[in-house]
């Protein structure tokens, strides 16, 4: 009983706590609050929040919703085409989940900013006719909320996901064969208010090691994510490869880095779960 009593009372402190503050200005320029223990202020107030939404299509339906999904990318992207609220990206899974599996992810300010734009994007006609034609093929959505670690970017020197720029133009020196992919690598860290900051204390100490040690030129670190809204202590991370062979230029290259090294073994211990996916960008997608 007294166990449970303690219990309880963790997670009741965990789910009562409020959203920490990021403020973003220009790349490589971050201010936070973050710290070892997370703040209590809002996230809405400043750097804003991500949102992950990821349905699952069925595989008999998947060309005709991403044909419909790409007539209307148009009108997704004047949409969410603010500075306070962005679509930053819609992809498909080539390996590691579920294949008919599409991944979009979209910033906003606050959460009032979203309540604004989403009833504005259901109230246009042109969205609702795009609806009717999907509809049929989708089968599961989901919609997580998520806070960039911008003090652990920063401290790398990345500027995240708002000032991300695919660099296309390389893609011509590469092989025919070659083709962008993103690389979502998500953690499920153990129960716990201070984990997160934890692990991205720890991450954080070796990620600077880790690209200093990647000669290989083949891979940007897009986004750092912490969970918010969905399965909390949840971190993601988002990387760009040149390729899906070349990422694994840029994995042999890290293994170079001691401090690397050391910071993932200390986060193994924070962990309970560790999967990863690789996607590709679609031919409408913002980022490619």
């Amino acid at each position: 009983k007294q166990r449970w009593m303690k219990m309880g009372a963790g997670i009741v402190r965990l789910c009562g706590r409020r959203l920490p503050t990021v403020t973003i200005s220009r790349a490589g320029s971050y201010t936070s609050n973050v710290s070892t223990t997370r703040s209590m202020s809002s996230s809405a107030v400043g750097g804003g929040f991500f949102e992950l939404r990821q349905y699952d299509i069925s595989p008999g339906g998947l060309k005709a919703y991403l044909d419909e999904t790409a007539k209307s990318a148009p009108v997704r992207s004047a949409m969410f085409g603010s500075d306070n609220s962005r679509w930053l990206c819609f992809m498909t899974t080539e390996i590691g989940g579920n294949l008919s599996r599409v991944h979009h992810l979209y910033y906003y300010k606050d959460f009032d900013t979203r309540d604004e734009v989403r009833a504005a994007v259901a109230a246009d006609a042109r969205w609702a006719s795009y609806l009717k034609e999907v509809k049929p093929h989708m089968l599961n959505q989901s919609s997580h909320i998520y806070v960039q670690a911008d003090a652990t970017l920063q401290a790398a020197g990345l500027g995240g996901a708002l000032h991300f720029k695919p660099d296309v133009a390389e893609m011509s020196t590469l092989p025919p064969t070659s083709a962008v992919c993103y690389e979502l690598r998500r953690y499920q860290l153990k129960l716990g208010y201070p984990t997160v900051p934890d692990f991205l204390k720890s991450y954080g100490e070796g990620l600077q090691d880790k690209l200093r040690a990647d000669d290989s030129g083949a891979s940007t670190l897009v986004t750092l994510l912490y969970n918010e809204v969905g399965p909390l202590n949840t971190v993601l991370e988002l990387w760009r490869h040149q390729s899906m062979q070349r990422s694994q230029d840029s994995r042999v290259a890290s293994r170079k880095a001691p401090l690397w090294k050391k910071a993932v073994a200390r986060n193994a211990d924070l962990g309970m779960t560790f999967d990863n996916q690789f996607l590709r960008p679609t031919a409408f997608s913002p980022w490619k």
